[in-house]
């Protein structure tokens, strides 16, 4: 395996021979890429086989955006390549998943829903970089994917979209408590290829979805590792709660966000009744 040295800070991976540091053990495995140990003070994302090259490109990009724009974001540091695959460098960020905490304490669930709301809410009210995409695009083409490859049906959920206003907001969109690292200097939010600008409602929504569509989900949760039913129904009721404070959605508008995001989350390729569920719901 050959690594070339980035143009931007000289960074480089492979190579024992040359003084180079060697990309360690996998700390983490995801959807996209696998995360390894990179010495004791960074960490390397590496893509997945099935992974485009632009997108570990776009989500180092992204994160340095909202880093400066103020999201408690990990410093993304270079993009490099490996074996004609970009690999991107970040610091690494020490402490255990919101996740894990919850699992290794369930009775806290109920504190960590209001923990991760709040921190939801303060990376909303940031002003989103322009180099973001806009949710509105987001939404649709997955949506338009759900409609050609499960259910016809879910193109109806372009008409829902709300015509967005003046002042967008920053969206992660993947806020859940497996991207949020508990670190001795606060929570740090982590995976933002998914970010845009957008509306905090939809962000919101998708969030309820990603920790057990509706509260205790019949399908499986892989990003929630042992989800038992009932923490995530005290995590969800928190979260839910705690974001109502903050932003007082009507019940009509976060039902139709709801039916918008199980659309689109459906044309990412995730089999799951419980969305299908919650799109054939009356509006």
């Amino acid at each position: 395996m050959t690594a070339e040295r980035s143009r931007m800070s000289g960074v480089a991976l492979i190579g024992q021979d040359e003084g180079m540091t060697v990309i360690g053990e996998v700390i983490a495995t995801g959807t996209r890429s696998t995360v390894h140990a990179v010495g004791r003070d960074l960490v390397a994302k590496v893509p997945l086989a099935a992974t485009p090259n632009v997108w570990i490109s776009q989500e180092a990009k992204f994160t340095a955006a909202v880093r400066a724009a103020g999201a408690p974001a990990p410093n993304a540091l270079d993009v490099i390549e490996i074996d004609g695959r970009s690999v991107s460098v970040y610091e690494r960020i020490v402490g255990p998943s919101m996740w894990e905490y919850i699992a290794d304490h369930p009775c806290e669930a109920t504190v960590m829903g209001r923990r991760l709301a709040e921190l939801h809410s303060d990376v909303l009210e940031l002003a989103p970089p322009i180099v973001l995409p806009h949710q509105r695009d987001r939404l649709s083409c997955k949506i338009r994917a759900a409609a050609v490859a499960v259910d016809p049906t879910l193109i109806g959920a372009l008409r829902l979209l709300p015509v967005p206003p003046a002042r967008l907001n920053l969206c992660h969109g993947d806020v859940h408590p497996g991207n949020v690292i508990l670190s001795k200097d606060g929570p740090v939010l982590i995976d933002w290829f998914d970010a845009c600008r957008g509306m905090a409602l939809g962000d919101i929504a998708r969030t309820l979805l990603l920790v057990g569509a509706g509260g205790a989900s019949s399908d499986p949760v892989p990003h929630l590792p042992g989800a038992a039913p009932e923490t995530l129904t005290a995590f969800h009721r928190s979260y839910l709660d705690a974001v109502r404070e903050s932003w007082s959605p009507s019940s009509a508008d976060l039902g139709d966000w709801l039916r918008i995001e199980a659309a689109a989350r459906l044309g990412e390729g995730v089999a799951a009744t419980d969305l299908l569920a919650i799109w054939h719901q009356v509006g």
